[in-house]
């Protein structure tokens, strides 16, 4: 939580301190230009801004358990990720922030497992939603030419894909883009869930993958706080559907006791997670 805190402290210094007027007026630029486009930024609500902090610094990253899973001896499944080909489908904002999400977390696996050679696909897809989005000199600010450098180097492209993530989030929280925020972390925790729970669901349960297992034991505490933050956009029509989706699940995380989940129960929280998953990937 320490190294979290300080993390988003030096994140929100850094973009605070920048004084670049060019990059600027890009944004302005941008953000017009989205505007018009309907994504123009919400009001900011003090309440789901709170409860989006608290979420954030008290639950682990949809990083965390991703990296563990080639660490644990679990098979890759190169048909979980979402496919970039999905992309041109997504027309709304609400789809877009969500995806964004999830293509981030793909980023993740694929570079973990050392997929390289379809991580810049990812990269280019991911970069072509955040500008839509509106934030695309964010996420060219903290690239670079580090990804070229650093295509086939697991460790670096994965702190690369973390920090675009947080500092994503610094600036559009600063710009009042609170709703977008919030998409793009649920479709983070959903996708690390989906690839988390199809990975193990045919495992037997070992010393090497155990950690796992656990990981998806203690995401109550997640789901229901993602219900709280949710509860804020219930109005949103585009987003609805998963918010209810989010609600089921937590309901399923709920009934999660004790230190260890049987092979039924991880099937039905499986099925739910491929469902609500599907609302906004397909």
């Amino acid at each position: 939580m320490i190294k979290k805190i300080i993390f988003f402290s030096s994140i929100s210094l850094l973009i605070s301190c920048s004084n670049n007027s060019t990059d600027q007026d890009k944004v302005a630029d941008n953000l017009v230009d989205t505007t018009k486009k309907g994504t123009a930024a919400q009001p900011q609500n003090e309440l789901a801004d709170f409860k989006f902090h608290a979420l954030v610094i008290n639950i682990p990253s949809p990083f965390e358990i991703i990296t563990l899973l080639p660490e644990s001896g679990v098979p890759f499944k190169q048909e979980l990720v979402n496919s970039t080909n999905n992309s041109t489908k997504y027309n709304t904002t609400t789809q877009k922030g969500l995806n964004y999400g999830a293509y981030i977390v793909d980023l993740i696996y694929l570079s973990s497992n050392e997929h390289f050679s379809e991580v810049k696909n990812y990269f280019v897809t991911s970069r072509g939603l955040a500008q839509n989005l509106g934030f695309v000199e964010t996420f060219d600010h903290i690239i670079g030419p580090r990804m070229e450098k650093n295509i086939d180097k697991k460790d670096t492209i994965i702190k690369i894909i973390d920090q675009i993530y947080v500092e994503m989030d610094s600036y559009l929280r600063s710009n009042d883009r609170l709703l977008a925020a919030t998409q793009i972390l649920v479709g983070s925790w959903i996708e690390s869930q989906y690839i988390t729970a199809n990975v193990i669901k045919d495992q037997t349960k070992n010393k090497k993958n155990e950690i796992l297992f656990q990981k998806i034991l203690k995401q109550n505490f997640a789901s229901q706080k993602l219900v709280e933050l949710l509860k804020e956009y219930e109005k949103e029509k585009d987003f609805k559907p998963i918010i209810d989706g989010v609600t089921e699940l937590n309901k399923l995380y709920s009934d999660l006791h004790g230190d260890d989940i049987d092979a039924a129960t991880l099937q039905k929280l499986c099925s739910k997670l491929n469902e609500v998953r599907g609302k906004f990937v397909n």
